[in-house]
């Protein structure tokens, strides 16, 4: 039925599904036209990944961009999903190395200086990079990646190691409402 083609990017390519919504409906979509097979739930959550929710920390080209990186989490996510990483903040955010610092805000360290912060806030929800006050001038005049006083290679890898954490559990919980 399905014959052997090459395709051009190194990632696996699905012939079931016909489109992006098809196969990752959870991710950028709050609409699910079609109730999803068991097989079509768990491929879509498993596709809920860090490198698939936000943007690489490495492909910004100075400081500045990485000042003011933030991402929408319901522009990037389903928002049953965003709804469930805030009842996993809320209720179990220690548990994952977040700590809630104020009403809507959870923050976790990344590296030495910098840190995650996701806002909670209803239907606003997004997260963004927090820096320690000596760091922010250096990162505002690195002109070049190569000059910025921090790798973002590094930065980019705890921060998805942090995120995945909490989408673990996410894809968890959500598993178990749509399995049922």
């Amino acid at each position: 039925m399905y014959r052997n083609q090459l395709v051009a990017e190194e990632r696996s390519h699905n012939h079931l599904y016909e489109s992006t919504f098809d196969c990752q409906p959870y991710l950028s979509s709050d609409v699910i036209t079609e109730p999803l097979s068991r097989e079509q739930a768990a491929y879509a959550l498993g596709q809920v990944t860090a490198s698939k929710v936000l943007p690489s920390l490495t492909l910004l080209e100075n400081g500045s961009e990485l000042l003011v990186y933030r991402v929408d989490l319901r522009s990037s996510l389903n928002g049953s999903l965003v709804e469930e990483l805030v009842k996993v903040l809320e209720a179990d955010a220690e548990d994952f190395h977040w700590n809630q610092v104020e009403a809507n805000s959870y923050l976790c360290v990344i590296g030495a200086g910098v840190a995650a912060s996701i806002d909670t806030t209803p239907g606003q929800e997004q997260l963004y990079l927090r820096y320690a006050n000596a760091l922010v001038p250096a990162l505002y005049n690195a002109q070049r990646a190569e000059a910025l006083p921090r790798s973002t290679l590094f930065l980019q890898s705890a921060l998805f190691e942090r995120f995945d954490l909490l989408l673990t559990e996410v894809r968890k919980r959500t598993w178990f409402w749509v399995a049922e």
